[in-house]
């Protein structure tokens, strides 16, 4: 594969992988930028959003080569940004040329997230920690813990069947609240913290942080369209919740 070729390739898998990863879009574009520029391509330029990137690189008197890419999935994994911006800093100091770098920005793509078992178990762990945050006690952090579980397993089975990342979190919602007062029912224990405590991992926090810094940086396109996103999610995750809290408190009173 010629040079040029490779360091393209290269800028458009870190890019791809930033992004993929619910990176901040001017990270996205900042990492290929220097990666080209220390490959020998200085005059690159690249337009990156939260779905998708557009990265041209001249090539003298020909046509300018680019790439157009549409990221579809995307998923919090600072592990992997941070692991991308050391190969951007390793090629920017001379210690990877476009080969080794594609190459290992290659290896990187190939991870597989952690499994099932672990991924429930974190989002058990943090919704009863949360519980004892909002102020209940050991029998709200069982409960919450156990509802978590049944959330993330949930999440995880929408994903694989590619749900509206909308209609997921709405269905979400219901699930809390539905499983918080069967809980209660069965084993007592105080609603709110519970719910509280389920709801709080599945917040939009980091994509509201991200469309108040690239707002910030001028990123409007890419700021609004995260901050849009982050609101309509934590919507969709409290009207499934207050939907079944009135229908089943509503029935049993």
């Amino acid at each position: 594969m010629p040079q040029q070729a490779q360091a393209l390739e290269a800028a458009v898998l870190a890019a791809r992988i930033i992004l993929e990863s619910s990176g901040e879009t001017y990270r996205a574009e900042e990492t290929a930028q220097r990666m080209l520029k220390a490959f020998g391509y200085p005059g690159a330029d690249i337009l990156a959003f939260p779905t998708g990137f557009v990265l041209s690189v001249p090539s003298g008197a020909q046509p300018a080569d680019s790439r157009v890419l549409r990221i579809r999935n995307r998923a919090i994994n600072l592990k992997m940004i941070n692991q991308v911006n050391d190969i951007s800093r390793r090629s920017e100091n001379g210690q990877l040329d476009a080969s080794q770098a594609l190459a290992a920005l290659q290896a990187l793509a190939t991870i597989q997230p952690p499994g099932v078992a672990l991924q429930v178990a974190a989002f058990s762990i943090a919704a009863g920690a949360f519980a004892l945050m909002a102020g209940g006690g050991g029998l709200e952090f069982v409960v919450a813990a156990l509802c978590g579980a049944a959330v993330q397993s949930m999440l995880m089975f929408f994903q694989r069947r590619q749900l509206p990342g909308m209609l997921a979190h709405l269905l979400s919602g219901a699930l809390v609240s539905a499983l918080s007062i069967l809980s209660i029912r069965a084993l007592g224990g105080d609603q709110e913290p519970i719910i509280t405590g389920v709801i709080m991992p599945l917040l939009p926090g980091l994509a509201m942080t991200n469309a108040i810094r690239d707002t910030l940086r001028g990123d409007l396109l890419s700021g609004l369209a995260r901050g849009m996103e982050a609101l309509l999610l934590a919507a969709m995750l409290a009207a499934g919740a207050a939907i079944v809290l009135a229908l089943m408190q509503g029935g049993s009173a």
